[in-house]
């Protein structure tokens, strides 16, 4: 039961997902083995038991983070031991990962044939049918911002990049492509791009994850933990001043009364999970703070990187487009004479493409702006307690130690708080390297808090143990 592989640079134990296998009806026994960097799972019904592949893997997806979901799964009459009785692993059949893909269905106009030939060709397949998931098939959020540029130049068309996380199959996406007006995903992308409550990916069986904004006011460096959250909503929570300059808000209470509002527009009742970066953490937590006050359910609060007033540098001083676009992801570049102005800024950012390309001079003062006003509400905030509420807390490496990072979280946090070390600095909590190592620890929290809801078991299945 205790039995570790390493796969694709994550640690999986065998032995847990055996255990979600085994929670499918009809199965008698289930084995789960590595193949490469592949795994293959194995399950033996029960007598008189037909047992669906599909059906099975869909169950684990339900149960498991993306990087422990097997890519293949056979159904066998009884698993191979030796002679001692022990499972033989090596007498197991060769995996057939053809099997789990939904069977092919060629494009059937233009447009489905530009998306499919841009997955395959991002992927490094054959070919892809209409009905194969880009994130499935092992697609990622960094690799789907060229693919998204290669569809938007073969269709001649604006492509927003956050349609490949919501319509994720070549049949979806195309179909999005070829009925959305054009003034549509061109002219109000900005305006979308900026919303309050920002859709990363609207469906899934799963409760939906909300991601609050760090300092800069948006979220649209969240895009790329989609990809790890399994099959459920996520979305993004975004300053409302972004879209409205005149909004007075006095306090991070204010802030998160709204935010709790929004969230609450597409998500009526709990289990809520709550993800914060930077001063993003500040305002989840007192989220998670009016959320239980009402009787609702918090499930999930995780920080990424967040320090308390102390830990935020606060100075009267506007800070610079190079260091507020840290957040973005996005690398300005300024010379000994002349640092990075906004326009330079701009030009960069639509090189950069996917959302970013939606980005004019007037949304960066915006951000300027809402940046030193977050900061203010932040330093003014004073967190409160609440009863029963769990953290999950990633710092950052070259702030892991500080006084104001999770230890000035303690005496606000009544309940466990479980601690994980990001080897970057906290400009880079969203980088692609950093979600590597969080995006799974954070998929495995929420899946095991959803299953401890649907089973009412309390502390018997608490998702920090």
């Amino acid at each position: 039961s205790d039995f570790q592989v390493k796969i694709r640079g994550f640690r999986v134990e065998l032995g847990e997902i055996e255990s979600a296998l085994l929670g499918y009806p009809g199965i008698d026994r289930a084995v789960v083995h590595t193949s490469g960097d592949r795994l293959a799972g194995y399950v033996v019904p029960a007598a008189g038991s037909v047992l669906d592949t599909s059906a099975v893997l869909a169950h684990a997806r339900a149960r498991l983070a993306p990087h422990m979901v097997p890519a293949s799964m056979t159904v066998l009459d009884a698993v191979p031991v030796t002679a001692n009785g022990k499972l033989d692993r090596a007498a197991l059949p060769e995996p057939d990962f053809t099997a789990v893909r939904a069977a092919y269905r060629a494009p059937r106009n233009a447009t489905e044939e530009v998306v499919a030939a841009a997955f395959a060709e991002g992927l490094g397949l054959d070919r892809v049918g209409l009905d194969d998931n880009y994130f499935t098939l092992g697609g990622t959020s960094l690799a789907a911002t060229s693919v998204i540029a290669r569809i938007a130049e073969s269709s001649a068309r604006t492509v927003p990049v956050q349609w490949i996380f919501t319509h994720p199959t070549p049949e979806a996406l195309a179909h999005m492509i070829a009925t959305a007006p054009e003034d549509f995903a061109a002219e109000g992308a900005a305006d979308r791009a900026l919303d309050v409550l920002l859709p990363l990916r609207t469906t899934g069986t799963g409760s939906p994850v909300f991601c609050i904004h760090p300092a800069i006011g948006l979220a649209w460096c969240f895009t790329g933990l989609v990809q790890y959250l399994g099959d459920r909503p996520v979305y993004g929570l975004q300053s409302p001043a972004l879209t409205d300059p005149n909004l007075c808000v006095d306090s991070l209470e204010e802030v998160a009364a709204l935010y709790v509002r929004r969230i609450r527009s597409v998500q009526p009742h709990g289990p809520y999970h709550l993800v914060g970066y930077s001063v993003g953490g500040q305002i989840a937590h007192e989220m998670a703070v009016q959320l239980t006050g009402d009787g609702d359910d918090v499930a999930t609060l995780a920080m990424l990187d967040t320090h308390l007033a102390g830990g935020f540098g606060h100075t009267t001083e506007k800070p610079t487009v190079t260091a507020l676009l840290a957040e973005f992801g996005a690398v300005v570049p300024g010379d000994d004479d002349s640092p990075a102005t906004t326009d330079r800024a701009v030009d960069v950012l639509r090189r950069t493409g996917g959302l970013f390309a939606a980005v004019t001079a007037d949304d960066l003062e915006a951000v300027h702006r809402v940046f030193t006003q977050t900061v203010d509400l932040a330093l003014a905030h004073r967190p409160s307690t609440s009863s029963g509420l769990d953290l999950l807390y990633f710092g950052a490496a070259d702030s892991f130690d500080a006084t104001t990072g999770v230890s000035a979280w303690r005496q606000h946090i009544s309940g466990e708080i479980l601690e994980h070390s990001v080897p970057v600095s906290h400009q880079q909590m969203t980088s692609p390297e950093a979600l590597a190592c969080i995006g799974p620890v954070l998929a495995r929290h929420v899946t095991l808090a959803d299953a401890c809801a649907r089973q009412r078991l309390g502390d018997v299945c608490s998702p920090s143990r």
